[in-house]
């Protein structure tokens, strides 16, 4: 038996939030019945209805026996999302005929943004990997619309207050070169607030024209270098990307 709200959170069916407020509010079914506690237990005969669709289970539970792991280049214009009411693109759009396993994308990249992205079906990894306390940087190309001082380079290290009064982390300022009258800025961070980077730019002053991920914890975009390149990890670099995780 396992609690309802953490199955689907380990399937990837949305954070722990997201489901726990589906189920309060009435919106996910057992066996054909409305379930309201996120701490309902369910067993392997159980069918479970959510956005409209249903989950056996069994199936989930033997899926999930068989983690699979891709790096994805997300271009601009596409949504980190599985599907959209709105009719974007999504990541769905991408991986259709290309990815067969059911798997979710590890944190976000807005509709603006491009770059790396993990995709599994390994929804304790992801957890693992999204965790405030494991700190797994990020590292982020962003072309700014003039050029940037020293002085606002070091509130970026010092970590600043950003829209809706939060006090970000210090970053890591990996690089900056001027590119005509705009600054190209590299920095890593470990945080995944919403449109955090740009934020970040804007409680400076200064606005992103251009937004690239280019690192996730051990990996490159150099594994995918082109939008919409799809790389499925295999064996050896799945042991590599664990050993990762366990030393940070």
């Amino acid at each position: 038996m396992i609690k309802l709200q953490t199955f689907l959170q380990k399937i990837g069916e949305g954070s722990r939030r997201e489901i726990g407020n589906l189920i309060v509010s009435g919106k996910v079914k057992v066996n054909g019945e409305v379930i309201r506690e996120p701490w309902f237990k369910v067993v392997e005969e159980d069918i479970i209805e959510i956005y409209d669709k249903k989950i056996h289970v069994k199936d989930k539970i033997q899926e999930t026996e068989n983690y699979v792991y891709y790096l994805i280049h997300k271009p601009v214009g596409y949504l980190s999302a599985l599907k959209d009411d709105r009719g974007r693109k999504t990541i769905t759009d991408l991986i259709k005929g290309k990815i067969n396993e059911h798997v979710f994308h590890v944190g976000r990249l807005d509709y603006n943004t491009s770059g790396l992205m993990l995709l599994t079906n390994d929804g304790d990894l992801a957890n693992m990997l999204l965790h405030p306390k494991r700190k797994i940087y990020k590292t982020y190309k962003a072309l700014i619309n003039k050029h940037i001082k020293e002085k606002d380079l070091k509130k970026l290290e010092d970590g600043l207050v950003i829209e809706g009064g939060y006090k970000t982390q210090p970053a890591k300022i990996e690089k900056v070169q001027k590119k005509g009258k705009y600054s190209e800025v590299t920095l890593s961070i470990h945080e995944g607030k919403k449109r955090q980077v740009r934020l970040m730019f804007k409680a400076l002053g200064f606005n992103v024209l251009k937004l690239k991920r280019i690192k996730f914890g051990p990996w490159s975009i150099d594994e995918v270098r082109n939008p919409g390149d799809i790389k499925k990890l295999d064996t050896k670099e799945i042991e590599i990307f664990k050993k990762y995780l366990k030393g940070s």
